[in-house]
């Protein structure tokens, strides 16, 4: 649920950068020029901040996988350990 929380954060954050960036081309009082090189800096800081998120989505989802996988074989072990020690108990050895 949290990565649709995630995706959906994404496509709406996408949605509003476009509609700011058209409502400010509208808008702007300033010559073509001006308002090109503008709106280009600002699209390319745009871009920047959504590099940022998806790189740091991108690392905790690793971090997370790693927690996972180790949270597995430790279940594994305790499994494995608890059933050994069930046979030995019994005389099934």
């Amino acid at each position: 649920m949290a990565s649709e929380d995630r995706s959906s954060g994404l496509f709406y954050f996408l949605a509003g950068t476009a509609v700011g960036a058209v409502l400010g081309v509208l808008f702007a009082p300033r010559s073509g020029q001006d308002t090109r090189e503008q709106l280009g800096d600002w699209l390319k800081e745009r871009k920047d901040k959504g590099n940022e998120l998806l790189h740091r989505v991108k690392d905790e989802s690793i971090g997370k996988k790693d927690a996972l996988v180790a949270a597995a074989k430790a279940a594994k072990d305790a499994y494995r350990d608890t059933n050994a020690k069930h046979e030995h108990d019994s005389g099934h050895v």
